[in-house]
């Protein structure tokens, strides 16, 4: 998908809880929820230093992400491509993310409880798309 629809990029600019998926060295997957921002060519999620998400996208450089409604109607989003560890993310790009999901206040307050963390960006580049309950 070179060029979202209007309706996709709308709802991928929502707080809707990712599912990332990646696959562990032993070959079975490995999900976890996850918060996003999609900037039009990649998703980015942040991770602590360690975590079995970041450790499985080292070694497989893949993952895909699905981005879902749960009330009627539903639609969802469902990406997968090539996956990367960035750098350390710092609390501006953290602040403005947690706001997105929890609201100012509590974003900002979520941020300065785990501000003591390292925090990983992980970085997803999709290469397929799926979507569904979209008027295209």
């Amino acid at each position: 998908m070179s060029v979202l629809a209007p309706a996709v990029a709308e709802f991928l600019e929502g707080a809707h809880v990712a599912a990332l998926a990646t696959v562990r060295p032993d070959g079975r997957p490995h999900v976890v929820p996850v918060w996003y921002e999609y900037d039009g060519k990649e998703f980015t999620i942040s991770t602590f230093r360690g975590t079995q998400k970041l450790r499985n996208l080292q070694a497989k450089g893949q993952a895909a992400l699905s981005i879902y409604t749960t009330e009627l109607p539903y639609r969802q989003v469902t990406v997968r491509g090539t996956a990367r560890a960035g750098s350390l993310i710092d609390n501006v790009w953290r602040e403005r993310v947690a706001a997105r999901y929890l609201g100012e206040t509590a974003g900002r307050a979520y941020v300065s409880d785990t501000s003591d963390m390292d925090h990983v960006a992980i970085h997803v580049r999709p290469l397929t798309w799926h979507t569904e309950g979209f008027d295209l």
